[in-house]
Formats: C-alpha cells, structure tokens, sequence
C-alpha cells in the first residue's frame, strides 16, 4: 500500500520541473546565434538589457510570450506539489513522535518547516502566475512606446515594464533558495529523528506468586515464648512475608522462606521495528546535502550569475527531476505501514491503560472496606 499524497507530490514536482527544463532549453534556444545571415549575433545582449532599449525589451516580450503556457503550467503544477507535501511530513512527524511524546520541539520544527515552506512555495508560484498574466496583457494591449507625447517613440514604458519583471524575478529567485533550505531542513530532523529512536523495549516478568503481607515474622524459643511478652527469650525479624499464614519457628523443620529477592521481576529486551529505515534516512541526508548546494547556487549568483547560475541550474534539475521523487516514493512505500503500526501501539496502550485504571479503582475500593 502506497502513500496516494506522497505520489501525488512525487508526480507534481516531476511533472513542474521537467516543465522548467523545457521552458529554460527554448530560452536558451532563443538565445543561440542567428546564423542565418552568417553573422554571429546573439539574440540576447547583454548590453542592450542593460541598457534597457526599447526596441530590443519589446522583442523579447514577444519572446515570453510564446513560453508562457509552459511556464504558467510548470508554476502551477509546482504550487500543487508543494500543498500535496505538507500533510505527509506533517504525519511523519506525529508518527515519529509517539503522539507528540517524543521529542516534541524538533518534531514540531519538522511540522513548521513542512507548513511555512509548503505555504510560501505555493503562494509564490500562484503570484508568478498572476504576474505572469498581467505582464503579458500589459505588453499586448497598453501603450508602452510614447509616454511623453513627442513625435518620436521614446519607449519608457518598455523600460519600466522590464525593470519591474527584474524586480520580481529576483523576488522568486530567493523564494526559490528557501525551497531549498526548507527542503534541507525536514530531511535533516528526519535523519535525527530516525537515528534517535528506540531500539528496545524493556519487557518486565515478575514471578506469579501470590503472597499475603503480615507485619512480621516471629522467633520464638525452645518454651515456646514470645519474646513480646517480656521473656528472656531473644527474638527477631526476619523478614515481612508470611506463606500461607505459617511463623517460622527456629525449633522446628519448616523451611525458611524464600529471600524477597527471589520475587523481584526480571527485565528482557525486545527489540523495536524502526518507524522508517535507514536506508531512507541516509538518502534523505543525501537529497539535504544536494538541497544545501542549491540553495548556496542560488545566494552566490549575485557573486557570479554565470558560473553559480549554471551550478543552480544543474542541481535543480538533479535535485527535482530524480532525486526528491524518489525520495517521496520511498516515504509513499513507508508512510502507511509505520503509521498503521502507530495506531495499533496506541490502541492496545488505551486498552491496557484502561484495564489497569480498573484494577487499581477495584482494588482501591478493597482498601477501603479493609479499613
């Protein structure tokens, strides 16, 4: 039995970015050279965006627009992976924590990491849809060539556009590096959580005898004396557990009672099924130490946009095309067997905390007609 949120998310964050590989390959396409009048102009200048030439932002608008389904597609199918993600961490972590019994502020962490990057991920991919949209119909249907009425186009609007898709761009680009970090987070206190587990459980077995308690045992000698009386006879105590109301006597052939130490319960170790194995621990780690090097790619491409922007490139396509859905397949194969195996441990815990409460009330009221 398969986790169905854990594959749902699985087949959203292959889908979302096999999606991004295909919109970056026709970008990069765009901007190969133009060999077709043997020259070997790009299409892309660097000099000319920066310069922000109106002429030049308004051909690649046009550009944007014909990969605009594919993105809006990706950003949308990204923002569903994100809200299939969040309920199956949530329910490791309560799994793993016995309830909330068990390490309690890192598995609430684990939680918060799943929610707060799970929320923020999906709002940023709704907002770049929507900005998305209204860029393009502001590109298609407003004036951006002349803004300030002289007879020649002077293309502000062009330019503000672009410097606004900048803006926002670069807005996304670090909501992108918090993916990573989040993602680097959960599996992290995952791999604490599974390492930290219990290995055995402590089984006590006490020896079934039933014994009645009396104050003490008296020794009495050869006239048959009680020393309580006053006698010369010496007495004494030799222990506080009496076997079928019989004294021990010194004069006679009884057998002495046992030591209270033949009565002392005997521990066994039983050993415990892991929640997750680890296996699934360790390539966790793994798919976290992959997510640390993107979300570093990222934050460094403002040192170096082309050789980080290719590193961020190369590890977003590893990290979110074969590695995290294959890591979420692997808790989707996990997930339902540990916490069916959690249900049962709490309800025969209910039932045993059940059955104990009515001992000790039955024996509580025992007390009370002794007394």
């Amino acid at each position: 039995m398969w986790d169905l949120k854990c594959l749902a998310a699985a087949l959203c964050f292959l889908t979302s970015n096999v999606l991004f590989i295909v919109h970056g390959a026709l970008v990069y396409k765009e901007n190969e050279p133009n060999s077709t009048d043997g020259s070997n102009t790009m299409k892309f200048s660097f000099g000319s965006w920066k310069e922000l030439d109106p002429i030049y932002i308004e051909s690649r608008w046009a550009e944007r627009e014909q990969a605009r389904p594919i993105m809006m597609s990706a950003a949308l199918i990204g923002a569903f992976a994100w809200f299939w993600l969040i309920v199956p961490i949530v329910q490791s972590a309560w799994v793993l924590s016995k309830g909330g019994k068990r390490q309690v502020g890192a598995h609430m962490s684990l939680a918060a990491l799943a929610i707060v990057g799970g929320i923020i991920e999906l709002l940023a991919r709704l907002l770049t849809v929507g900005m998305t949209n209204a860029s393009m119909w502001i590109a298609k249907d407003f004036n951006l060539d002349n803004w300030t009425g002289s007879e020649s186009d002077d293309g502000i609007g062009w330019r503000v556009l672009e410097m606004i898709h900048i803006v926002t761009r670069g807005l996304l680009i670090w909501i992108d590096a918090f993916e990573a970090l989040a993602i680097f987070g959960i599996v992290v206190v995952l791999f604490y959580s599974i390492y930290t587990e219990d290995k055995f459980r402590v089984n006590l077995n006490s020896m079934p005898a039933k014994v009645e308690k009396s104050s003490s045992i008296i020794v009495q000698n050869d006239d048959k004396a009680d020393a309580a009386s006053g006698g010369a006879s010496t007495s004494g105590v030799i222990g506080d557990t009496e076997l079928s109301g019989s004294t021990y006597r010194s004069d006679s052939n009884q057998t002495p009672p046992p030591p209270s130490s033949a009565f002392a319960a005997t521990s066994s170790k039983i050993p415990i099924k892991p929640t997750f194995n680890k296996c699934f621990a360790w390539y966790g780690l793994f798919v976290g130490l992959l997510a640390i090097l993107d979300f570093l790619a990222d934050v460094l491409r403002f040192v170096d946009w082309k050789l980080f922007g290719r590193i961020a490139m190369a590890t977003n396509v590893l990290l979110g095309v074969i590695f995290l859905p294959v890591w979420l397949l692997c808790l989707a194969a996990q997930l339902p067997a540990a916490t069916a195996r959690f249900e049962r441990e709490e309800r025969r815990a209910g039932i045993v905390g059940h059955s104990v409460g009515d001992e000790t009330a039955a024996l509580m009221g025992k007390e009370r007609e002794i007394l």
